[in-house]
């Protein structure tokens, strides 16, 4: 059995005894129990915690929590190597910077022989003939154009949002000729094309939608919506619109009022994470839906405490990341839909539906990197990039998490021999306790020559069921697989569909053509990959970063950096870490490099720790070679950083300025230097000692204040801020907010 398979059998009884340091120094904000009648002790005596007496109050401290023979688990991380970790090669950095991954930038034309690719990595497009595998146009842009989105109007022209460029580009793909240049807004993102009126709209990071005739000439609307737009969908006379990191659904009518307002569902499911409540995030791509509506391919994170500890994040069983993908559908009636974690696919940015409306293609960026096997004379990859299944099954409410190769891809190299139904399970024992100084089971051994038994307890000091299997007497299901926690544990796994890829690089968007058949974008090398094997080379310029190959890698504990810090900023969730309470997930977009120590209360001391305590430890990845944290960090400073809104009111922008500079408010005692922080821990009446932030970016990064009590900037100035223990504020008048709020956005 796998090292991946084991722990599918063996997370709910270790989960339940698994803990973070906890001595009497600071309340557990979560103030959830564990186990049976009992808390989670407070000593750790050199073994598993010992259990306390009942009613007791979980107390916590960021110590190294110890396991079994006094073996830290917390830092520097988790005792071996993943089972399937990243695969880095020589170390290397781009003198440019490459942009972090986005998704989307595939276009198949109506004709559906012809393919349109963006690259942002290479500022080019290309035009690719499908029947004769040949690239027929390479269209070079200006350098950071950063092309993203495409769309193809009624004449055959493709209009590209560029995003670094803030511009609309409208090309010809049969002579690769650049029709137009049109600027449009800081950030343009989304694109969708209107039959109806001939018109293109530009959803912006700015929260700009702006509207243009396909034929060319000046917009003929601009809209200001909430900031942080993603895709526009045409959906008869109105248009959704989704925001990026909150996933939320705006539909503006056809006079331009927002006229609904929808977040996406939440989820629970005692197949992911023992029923722990997840809600959504992080709107990666957004497509209409066969019948009207939209289907959107998102992020859900988890709301339950999260534990700071080795494996916290994530570890080998791929139902319990804290970030998973998933696929909700949004009827034209408003009704939703949201399916199973896409278990394993780490880092799913794109998918595309199939002509019919009935199949769905994903690609996880995040499994480029990961370790490959061996099967016969190839060499193929060990986890899933592409997978395809009917958008009835990903889209299923049913199923919470169930690598059966209908709602998430088969465990590779997971099938197991044929026998009976799977038995009742054994239970978590009835309060007892890990004894002091005791392992699980005895010497650290999953029972006494057998596995969790029925009715077995985890007793104390001793095994787990000793001598018990799985139920009574029962095998794993006929051809089945063995299922994460809480996980499908079953009938046979279905196999992939013919034509879909295997080799396919680092793959970054995906598209059906014509008659139905896969083609993949790889971002490194960049090339498409189609169904039959054929490769078709886009360029031969390498972008390969050892950094950015670090940020969006499966650390091997199934999720990325680029998970919560996405397109290599930040997620906008509030998370609620035990023994901490909620905390704000943190830019990354602001200059690391000397701004140390790291975390929002100052305890990572440097960027080193800071990869060993998070990627290694809370993810369960490799340790990283000096040169590797260097290449991380330096990717993290230069990579591009999103564009500055327009400077809407220069007047109210100078007197903000001034309101900030005056020492009589103090903003600049703390918020100075190139980075806008002093780089200090202070309390600043918000209930404890934190980090000063840095300042760039920061108009773009709702909610605000370490545990995000500020749905915006001027909410800052309110109740949660602090009071004049944060700079002096109690003088500002209402104007004076809103010229410092002004003078914050150009940061």
């Amino acid at each position: 059995m796998t090292k991946m398979a084991a722990w599918g059998l063996l997370a709910p009884a270790l989960f339940t005894i698994g803990s973070l340091g906890c001595t009497r120094s600071q309340a557990d904000l979560a103030g959830r129990t564990t186990g049976a009648g009992g808390i989670l002790g407070t000593e750790s005596l050199g073994g598993s915690p010992g259990l306390s007496g009942v009613g007791e109050s979980t107390t916590c401290t960021t110590d190294t929590l110890t396991g079994s023979g006094g073996r830290a688990v917390t830092s520097p991380g988790v005792a071996s190597s993943p089972e399937f970790a990243p695969q880095l090669g020589a170390t290397s950095s781009q003198a440019v910077a490459p942009p972090a991954i986005s998704g989307g930038t595939l276009l198949v034309l109506s004709d559906g022989n012809t393919v349109v690719a963006s690259d942002p990595d290479r500022d080019s497009v290309y035009v690719v003939d499908l029947p004769s595998r040949a690239l027929t146009r390479t269209i070079a842009l200006q350098p950071g154009d950063e092309p993203g989105r495409l769309v193809e109007d009624g004449a055959g022209h493709v209009h590209v949002a560029l995003r670094g460029g803030g511009a609309l580009v409208t090309c010809d793909p049969a002579t690769g000729a650049i029709i137009a240049r049109r600027p449009i807004c800081a950030g343009p993102r989304g694109v969708a094309y209107d039959p109806a009126t001939d018109r293109v709209h530009v959803a912006c990071h700015d929260g700009q939608l702006v509207r243009l005739p396909a034929a060319g000439g000046d917009p003929d609307r601009r809209l200001q919506l909430d900031d942080d737009l993603r895709d526009v969908v045409v959906d008869g006379d109105r248009l959704l619109v989704s925001r990026f990191r909150s996933a939320e659904l705006l539909t503006v009518a056809s006079d331009g009022t927002v006229a609904g307002r929808a977040q996406l569902p939440g989820f629970t499911s005692p197949q992911v994470h023992q029923g722990a409540a997840y809600t959504a995030s992080v709107a990666w791509r957004t497509l209409p839906a066969p019948g009207g509506g939209v289907v959107v391919l998102h992020q859900r994170g988890m709301v339950d405490p999260v534990r700071p500890a080795a494996g916290g994040y994530g570890g080998p069983n791929t139902c319990d990341t804290i970030v998973h993908g998933c696929i909700t559908r949004v009827d034209r009636d408003g009704n939703s839909r949201t399916g199973p974690a896409l278990a394993s696919l780490v880092l799913a940015v794109d998918m595309a539906l199939s002509p019919d409306g009935t199949q769905v293609a994903i690609v996880a960026a995040g499994n480029a990197t990961n370790t490959d096997a061996a099967v016969g004379d190839t060499t193929t990859p060990a986890l899933t990039r592409v997978f395809v299944t009917d958008l009835d099954d990903a889209t299923d409410p049913n199923f919470g998490c169930s690598m059966d190769g209908k709602h998430a891809p088969c465990p590779q190299g997971r099938m197991v021999a044929t026998g009976g139904a799977t038995g009742v399970a054994g239970a978590r024992g009835s309060g007892g306790a890990v004894g002091a100084g005791g392992a699980v089971g005895a010497g650290g051994a999953v029972g006494s020559g057998g596995a969790v038994g029925l009715g077995g307890r985890i007793g104390a000091g001793g095994a787990i069921g000793a001598g018990g299997a799985i139920g009574a007497g029962g095998a794993i299901g006929a051809g089945g697989f063995v299922g994460s926690t809480g996980g499908t544990i079953g009938a046979a796994c279905t196999p992939p569909p013919a034509g879909v890829p295997v080799n396919v690089g680092q793959p970054i968007a995906v598209g059906f053509d014509g008659s139905g058949r896969l083609i993949v974008q790889s971002r490194e090398p960049a090339m498409l990959a189609l169904g039959d094997g054929t490769t078709i080379s886009l360029s031969t310029i390498s972008r390969a970063d050892t950094g950015h190959t670090l940020f969006h890698a499966n650390s091997g504990g199934f999720l990325a950096c680029a998970s919560c810090h996405a397109e290599g900023n930040e997620d906008g969730r509030t998370w609620n870490f035990s023994c901490e309470g909620p905390r704000r997930t943190q830019s990354l977009q602001v200059g690391l490099a000397d701004t140390e120590p790291f975390h929002w209360d100052g305890s990572e001391t440097d960027f080193g720790r800071l990869t060993t305590d998070i990627f290694q430890g809370r993810m369960s990845g490799p340790a990283l070679a000096t040169d590797q944290q260097t290449a991380l960090l330096g990717w993290l400073d230069r990579q591009p950083r999103l564009p500055k809104p327009d400077m809407v009111d220069p007047a109210a922008v100078s007197r903000g300025q001034a309101l900030f500079q005056d020492p009589a408010h103090g903003c600049a005692i703390c918020h100075a230097g190139p980075h806008m922080t002093n780089n200090q821990t202070v309390d600043v009446g918000t209930g404890g000692r934190f980090q000063v932030p840095s300042l760039i970016g920061v108009g773009t990064r709702a909610p605000y204040m370490h545990d995000g009590c500020a749905p915006t900037l001027a909410d800052r100035f309110g109740p949660c801020g602090g009071g004049d223990q944060h700079g002096v504020t109690s003088t500002l008048s209402a104007d004076d907010v809103s010229d410092l709020v002004a003078y914050l956005k150009t940061l």
